[in-house]
């Protein structure tokens, strides 16, 4: 597997949060870990959504898989973040189909993340598809 793009938000001088993309063949997966809970998550991320626009223009993708799996906590600010990321992957990737993997016992990411991620548009809810995956 090889690293598109990173993208980390830094708080406190730690990493609390990561958001990766990487390529297998023509599959991608995007995983978003950690949290978000700084007031302006866009600063520390607007270079690595830039770059997923841009890098993913000629990979000719089969398919795209969102991982929300590790991320733990997401600030209403955070949410913005998510759209953005989630609007360069959809764009960037043709017609590309999307997994979009999500704890199937959390209420926030079964509830809000097809808010988030528009499925309610045709063209993306068509494309979309969920595996809920159990917490170990």
């Amino acid at each position: 597997m090889k690293v598109i793009t990173f993208g980390e938000i830094v708080d406190g001088g730690a990493s609390v949060f990561h958001s990766v993309a990487t390529l297998d063949a023509r599959s991608l997966k995007h995983r978003f870990e950690g949290v978000i809970r700084v007031d302006n998550p866009y600063r520390f991320l607007k270079s690595h959504i830039d770059e997923l626009g841009v890098k993913l223009q000629d990979l000719n993708l089969q398919e795209i898989i969102i991982d929300f799996t590790d991320l733990r906590f997401c600030n209403s600010n955070g949410f913005y973040v998510i759209m953005d990321v989630v609007e360069a992957l959809y764009l960037g990737s043709g017609d590309a189909k999307v997994i979009v993997r999500r704890i199937d016992d959390d209420d926030w990411q079964r509830e809000t993340l097809p808010i988030l991620l528009n499925v309610d548009d045709e063209a993306i809810g068509r494309r979309t598809s969920f595996e809920n995956v159990r917490e170990a």
